[in-house]
């Protein structure tokens, strides 16, 4: 199935796992030593400077004015932009296991990994000239905390960033982190802009420390960007990067039609992550490819996200943001003014907005009963989709069929026990469904992306598996954008996802995080009394709305234990098992990312760290560095 939609990073790199972390101390220049790659993308001649690249990619952002790591929505293709425009803090290494120096120079924790000191870099400047130090830091994280969805993601990590001195600074921990300065490499928030382009109100043009600059942008056709003469970055030889001119981003959203502008050579180099279209790369001449399947960063996971509570974002609720339809919001209204949160506006938290899609309207109607926030469906569906079948059919045997979180490769993967094919068991769950809430049909709402053929495709053998068992399927096509914010905001029953390929599964934790809806809210709960005890409520990016406490418990025990410790270990392996009980996802297989590039364009799966010499990793899977490359 095509990915081309935001949703398969939003805001990072978000992570699967392999190899264990590495970084549990210091990092400092030199940790990893160069490593030969394979000959495919990496070039070792001298480079030929000069030229402009053109890149296909699959999606482009709404508004250009934000593209930041503080105020964008970065998906693969963001991520692509962003390599151009900005520098990270850190970078990974090439085996995928430790952050690397990059406009930050190390990271040292305290004993207990609630406080992470990160040392920066002297002598970098922004685009127009302003210098990068803690200050620069400390403002892209206030901006991040302040935009009303990047700030979710990261809530549930970072307390605080203060400055220590003018290039040292220190993060505060929500919980224990021993894995953080991953996040600082892999998370949008690691790109740092220059203070006077931060803000959602800003309509200037984007301003980096990156080895491009601004050049135009025109939304969902091309953004053009030219070389930084003034980059910080060296290579090894001590030639200054880029070596390009320039470098132009194509939005080119179906999947064929990126295949045909690189054969045509209307651009040099795309991303391609439908298994189909991968297939044909392979059969071009003249065109190089790698791919992500045996890379460190394992490749993300292509599924089904169900809204497994048939509500609305609950987490929303408590906050205040569905105000507008009469769900006042117990923290703005009562919590924050110190009063008690009356049952009724408790009881609109958890359950006011209950309701499903209309397959009529394809709108969010709360007269009607959700069926997916039953695990018994929610089970039967996983028992009725023949993933080898779709593997094979939908993604053309690229990539491997999943089970879970992790490829079997893992350190972190244990056979998760996940619902076998079983289309009569499957049946019997539905029939038995049907007669305890006396019903005739059973039926869904899929959100599909409306411009991409295999998208739809997708969805025709979805509809012939699940309605092969009793379940009434109906499609809503949506452009990406409206796909996201209808999960965001939990207007959906069923959407086309993938996402949680990474280097490490730390990076997932907030997309699964909950809360205690009884806890009060100084002690990390949402201090609502009317519910059950023991009540989670999913956390507000946690967009399947699982709320499960024993998942919540698993993250908390591997976040806070050694890298590559046992604790850890067992941790994210847990969350996987539940997982397989729960069913807030329909697993299907991995989503391989393919780079293939036209024969003249060099060293493009080649990038280093900050130094120029210690190799890291790149592409990283959906995302490529630019400073690098050349054309011969």
């Amino acid at each position: 199935m095509s990915s081309t939609i935001d949703r398969r990073s939003f805001l990072t790199h978000t992570a699967a796992t392999v190899g264990g972390v590495a970084m549990a101390g210091t990092v400092v220049d030199g940790l990893l030593a160069n490593v030969a790659g394979a000959a495919t993308g990496v070039a070792k001649g001298k480079p030929k400077l000069g030229g402009v690249l053109t890149v296909g990619t699959l999606s482009d952002v709404a508004n250009y004015h934000i593209f930041n790591g503080s105020d964008g929505k970065l998906d693969d293709s963001g991520f692509c932009v962003a390599n151009a425009l900005y520098d990270p803090l850190f970078v990974m290494s090439y085996d995928g296991k430790t952050a690397l120096p990059m406009l930050a120079l190390s990271a040292k924790p305290n004993a207990n990994y609630t406080t992470w000191t990160i040392a920066l870099r002297h002598g970098v400047q922004f685009h127009d000239g302003t210098n990068f130090d803690a200050a620069v830091v400390v403002a892209n994280y206030n901006a991040a905390a302040a935009n009303a969805t990047v700030g979710l993601a990261i809530q549930p990590i970072i307390a605080s960033v203060t400055e220590v001195n003018s290039f040292t600074v220190e993060y505060k921990m929500v919980v224990p982190f021993a894995a953080f300065p991953i996040s600082l490499a892999e998370q949008q928030i690691a790109y740092m802009a220059a203070p006077s382009a931060l803000g959602s109100n800003y309509t200037g043009k984007p301003i980096g420390t990156g080895p491009f600059k601004f050049k135009s942008w025109n939304v969902g056709v091309e953004s053009q960007f030219t070389k930084n003469e003034k980059y910080w970055r060296k290579d090894g030889a001590g030639r200054r990067l880029p070596y390009l001119d320039g470098i132009n981003f194509k939005t080119i959203v179906d999947s064929v039609s990126r295949n045909e502008a690189l054969q045509s050579g209307d651009v040099d180099m795309i991303l391609q992550e439908t298994g189909d279209q991968i297939a044909q790369l392979k059969k071009m001449s003249g065109i190089s490819m790698v791919t992500d399947q045996t890379q460190p960063r394992d490749p993300s996971i292509n599924s089904l996200i169900l809204n497994t509570t048939g509500t609305l974002n609950q987490y929303f609720c408590w906050a205040g943001e569905f105000a507008s339809i009469g769900v006042p919001g117990a923290y703005p209204s009562y919590i924050a003014k110190g009063q008690p949160v009356p049952t009724q506006v408790q009881d609109a938290d958890w359950l006011g907005t209950a309701g499903a899609v209309n397959p009529s309207t394809l709108q969010w109607d709360t007269t009607l009963k959700p069926v997916l926030n039953d695990v018994s469906i929610r089970t039967a569906c996983a028992m009725a989709i023949n993933r080898k079948t779709y593997f094979k059919l939908i993604d053309g045997s690229i990539g491997s069929v999943a089970d879970g979180l992790y490829r079997k490769s893992s350190p972190f993967y244990a056979s998760p026990n996940y619902p076998a094919y079983n289309p009569t068991r499957a049946k019997a769950l539905v029939d038995a469904y049907k007669t305890a809430n006396k019903l005739t049909s059973v039926g869904i709402v899929i959100d599909i992306l409306s411009d991409d053929a295999s998208s739809q495709q997708a969805y025709s053998f979805f509809n012939q598996q699940l309605s092969a068992i009793g379940i009434a399927t109906t499609p809503r096509p949506l452009v990406q954008s409206t796909l996201i914010n209808n999960v965001i905001y939990g207007e959906y029953d069923c959407a086309q996802w993938n996402q949680f390929g990474g280097v490490d599964p730390s990076l997932n934790y907030v997309w699964f995080v909950s809360l205690s809806a009884t806890g009060s809210p100084a002690d990390g709960g949402l201090g609502l009394t009317s519910l059950p005890a023991g009540t989670n409520i999913a956390g507000a990016v946690n967009f399947a709305h699982q709320a499960d406490p024993v998942v919540e418990d698993a993250m908390l025990s591997a976040l806070g234990s050694k890298p590559g410790s046992a604790a850890e270990i067992r941790g994210w392996r847990t969350i996987n098992s539940q997982f397989a009980k729960d069913i807030p996802y329909l697993w299907l297989d991995q989503t391989v990312n393919a780079w293939a590039a036209r024969s003249n364009v060099q060293n493009w799966a080649y990038g280093t760290a900050a130094d120029g010499t210690t190799r890291c990793l790149s592409p990283d899977g959906g995302s490529a560095r630019w400073d690098q490359i050349w054309k011969s």
